[in-house]
Parts: C-alpha cells; sequence; structure tokens
C-alpha cells in the first residue's frame, strides 16, 4: 500500500454519518451558499510507480501535491514529518509551480543554506529530496505571487509545549477576534469537520512562535484549508493521522474550493446558518491542548484540542 504518514491528531472517527437526514439538511443549505457539490474536474491521480511506502534506503516517502488543481495555491499536504532517510516526493497537479526551498524568517524568499530548487515545472512533474536532518524547512512556490498569496508548506514543523500561546489553535481564535475573514473562515472549518475530530484537530500543535507575523493569516489559512481537504476526503484519512492516498487513481478526490471563498461569501452576505456576521469573534472561554499521539515511524505529532466554535451542522458541500 501507499501509505505515507502525517500530522496525527485526537482522537475518535475519520470519518461520520455523511447519509442522514441532518446531512441532507445541511448539504441543502450549504448548497445555496457555496454551490452543490460535485466531484472536481481536475483530480489528483496515484502517485508513480517509484512512490512506496518504504524508501529506496529503508525510508518512508511522503507525497506532497503541489496545488490540487489549477487556481488553489495550495500544498497538500502543508505540514508534513519526515525522519532521516526518508525521501519527499512532490507531485505537481498544475501548472507553472515550483518547490523551493525557503528561510523561516523570510517564507518568500530562497534560503542560501542547502538550497533546493525545482524551477517552474507543469502537471504530472515530480520532483523529490532526501530527508538528511529533521530541522524545520519552509518551501514555496517561486511563481510571482504565489507565496504571498499563501503557497508555502512545512517539513518537520515545531511542535509546540504542552500550555503555549503560540500554537495554531491559541493564534487562530485570537487573530479571528479582530477579522471577519478569519471568522468566516474558521467557522466553516468547523462546520465541515464536525463529525471528523482528525480533520478538526489538523495542525493544531504547531508552534508559530518563530514565524514573522506578516505569515500568521497565510499559516492559519493553510491549516484550514487541509482540514477541509481531509474532512472532504475521509476515506484517505485513517483515526491515528496516517494518510492513505494509494486509491487515488481510481477513486478520485474531492478538492474544496480554496478557504478563502467562505471570507468571500460572508463579506458579500452568502453565508449559510451558523456563519457568522462582521466582526463577530469565534473564540470561545479558551482552547485546552490534548497530548499529541506518535506517528507512525517516529515522526512526532501535531495535534492538539479544537478550537471551541459553536457550529450546529457538519456538511462536505464546499467543493468544486
Amino acid at each position: 500500500m501507499n501509505t505515507y504518514s502525517t500530522p496525527a491528531y485526537g482522537s475518535g472517527s475519520s470519518g461520520g454519518d455523511i447519509g442522514g437526514s441532518g446531512y441532507q439538511s445541511c448539504m441543502q443549505m450549504c448548497a445555496a451558499s457555496y454551490g452543490a457539490p460535485t466531484m472536481a474536474s481536475s483530480v489528483w491521480s496515484s502517485p508513480p510507480a517509484t512512490t512506496t511506502a518504504a524508501g529506496g534506503s529503508g525510508g518512508m516517502t511522503h507525497t506532497v501535491i503541489v496545488a490540487p488543481t489549477q487556481g488553489i495555491l495550495r500544498y497538500v499536504p502543508f505540514a508534513i514529518n519526515a525522519s532521516v532517510g526518508d525521501t519527499v516526493t512532490f507531485v505537481w497537479n498544475a501548472n507553472n509551480h515550483t518547490v523551493t526551498k525557503s528561510s523561516q524568517l523570510a517564507i518568500c524568499n530562497k534560503t542560501s543554506d542547502m538550497p533546493f530548487a525545482s524551477g517552474e515545472q507543469n502537471k504530472s512533474f515530480v520532483f523529490t529530496q532526501k530527508i538528511n536532518d529533521t530541522n524545520t524547512t519552509f518551501f514555496y512556490c517561486g511563481t510571482p505571487g504565489h507565496c504571498q498569496k499563501g503557497m508555502f508548506g512545512i517539513i518537520n514543523p515545531p511542535n509546540a509545549v504542552t500550555g503555549s500561546n503560540a500554537t495554531v489553535s491559541s493564534m487562530m481564535p485570537v487573530m479571528a477576534s479582530n477579522s471577519s475573514n478569519m471568522t468566516a473562515m474558521v467557522q466553516y472549518t468547523q462546520m465541515v469537520t464536525a463529525n471528523n475530530t482528525v480533520a478538526a484537530n489538523w495542525g493544531g500543535n504547531i508552534d508559530m512562535s518563530g514565524m514573522p507575523a506578516s505569515s500568521y493569516q497565510n499559516m492559519l489559512e493553510n491549516v484550514l484549508y487541509m482540514r477541509t481537504f481531509l474532512a472532504a476526503n475521509p476515506e484517505i484519512l485513517s483515526a491515528d493521522g496516517a494518510i492513505n492516498l494509494s486509491s487515488a487513481g481510481t477513486t478520485p478526490l474531492i478538492i474544496p474550493k480554496d478557504i478563502t471563498v467562505a471570507a468571500t461569501n460572508s463579506s458579500t452576505g452568502s453565508t449559510s446558518s451558523g456563519s457568522p456576521t462582521s466582526g463577530s469573534p469565534t473564540a470561545g472561554a479558551g482552547s485546552s491542548s490534548s497530548p499529541s499521539p506518535a506517528l507512525k515511524g517516529g515522526a512526532r505529532g501535531l495535534g492538539s484540542s479544537s478550537i471551541l466554535v459553536s457550529v450546529a451542522a457538519a456538511s462536505l458541500a464546499f467543493v468544486l
């Protein structure tokens, strides 16, 4: 099986009841705002035959999709944990993108510290990198304007200590309390992941303290998009946080629209029930952390408790 490990968070079912009357009611409600769910016209096909669970030297291979479809400037998964000897395989699913190593303090700038760069490539291109240490490594798309819109990713993101106020989970409600756009994105994500605890907690314990403040917004948007992606494709996510893309070639993945669409629809008044009004904070009474379970292969966990946002129902309607 072509299984690769990604951040594992929380516990509970990776799926949820998606066939009951409550779900159908929510689907109708959300379809009115975001459009009826359809299968994405551009889906990611299965990895090349050389991408296997075990690398050539005994390490794991971690697959990262470079832009899940044309126009969505994201890497999927946004963050991965890899051990020394592992291989990261980047698979392009859209045109005109790069994978370029960057500096943590200047995420959209190429680093001179053991740099790697794929050059601008198109759909179906494959680029691999061997993991020689477990230091946090940032990479970004060097196509002009793409990184500034949030197209960057992390290998071995730092994990915050319990109680830190610099985690994704801690920072998200703070930023939402000052931004109606972030409020809309957080509440929408909480709605679509309500029946999927693992997806809802994805990336919550990543430590943001060493990142420039200018990157906070894009950092949180990337985490939120990953949560909607996992909720839209629960079959690839196991209860322990492992992702299995081996069936992607025969069972196409649903590719959600970018998370920023939720904010856009909110600002124009086209929101589903439970969406915030302008200036309405999502922060609840607080956020508590829970220990992160270990990942397969010894990789660090990135889990945390979910943001305390009250939503009424779950939906997978936020798709192309």
